[in-house]
């Protein structure tokens, strides 16, 4: 009997543990936000939103705050307006009172700039930090009165878009050859950002180029299909090989030309004979039997 007293009472303890974990992971740090904070942004983007803060831990002595958006213009990172507090500071440690069930917050900053430029001379080195994801509008965490984290913490982060690294590393994918790509790539780190850009933009117009070349060719080839005579064939070959595009081309479709219309020529005189044998036949036809009835 004894023994199952003992059964129940641990039990109940196990019960009791599993609700006050149950109550404990209830309480979570719940961050609703109003305003704009995309997760990809433009260096020095300007953001503004206001953060209303839910389900505080009734153990917080404090909520900590932490964001990577730099000061903007006069107004200050953090403005708790209904408790009438500021902070120009990234990292602000907020008293947490008794019973305080929500928080507004409206936070104001912009993008930290991740490119440095620099000028030796008449040459410029544009740099930009390995960095660019991982940043956070905000890191809210509760603390005891001693700094340590209590379960709950919530955090929002976003990406800074560079336009120019996006741009060129779509040229650097149009170039096929593995030792210029590489090149290419190795000056843009290095800081020569237009001379790579300049680099990247001449040799896709070459490759564009050719590209277009080997079309005209190949159109050029079909045309020169169309010749009966090979010697004539090769010669405007011959022409076209020498960069006279356009005069082979004119050449080859007046001949051509020429050609469809000895062709129809010779059609037409076929067809005129056989309508002057057809006419001469009826015409044979009824002279026979005019005969026949005299």
């Amino acid at each position: 009997m004894r023994k199952g007293h003992e059964a129940c009472a641990f039990t109940l303890c196990l019960l009791c543990f599993f609700f006050s974990v149950l109550a404990g992971s209830a309480s979570a740090v719940e961050v609703h936000v109003e305003g704009d904070h995309p997760a990809e942004v433009k260096e020095k983007q300007v953001i503004s939103c206001v953060l209303t803060i839910s389900g505080i831990p009734s153990a917080a002595d404090y909520l900590y705050f932490d964001t990577d958006l730099e000061k903007y213009d006069d107004k200050p990172i953090y403005n708790f307006t209904e408790l009438n507090l500021q902070s120009n500071e990234s990292h602000f440690e907020l008293p947490v009172k008794d019973n305080m069930k929500k928080i507004v917050v409206q936070l104001n900053g912009q993008v930290p700039g991740i490119t440095e430029v620099q000028q030796y001379e008449k040459l410029t080195l544009v740099k930009y930090d390995s960095k660019r994801t991982g940043y956070a509008y905000y890191r809210i965490k509760p603390t005891d009165e001693k700094g340590n984290t209590i379960q709950g913490s919530d955090t929002s982060t976003f990406t800074i878009e560079i336009t120019d690294i996006n741009s060129f590393e779509k040229k650097a994918a149009q170039i096929e050859d593995p030792f210029l790509s590489v090149y290419l790539q190795d000056m843009f780190d290095r800081g020569l950002v237009t001379e790579a850009n300049k680099l990247a933009d001449y040799l896709i117009e070459k490759k564009t180029e050719s590209l277009a070349s080997e079309e005209e060719g190949q159109q050029f080839k079909d045309k020169l299909s169309g010749f009966s005579d090979p010697v004539l064939g090769m010669k405007l070959q011959t022409f076209f090989d020498l960069g006279l595009h356009n005069e082979s081309n004119e050449l080859a479709d007046y001949l051509l030309q020429k050609k469809a219309e000895e062709s129809s020529l010779k059609w037409k005189y076929a067809l005129g004979f056989l309508i002057a044998a057809l006419i001469g036949f009826v015409i044979g036809v009824k002279l026979k039997n005019s005969e026949e009835e005299e």
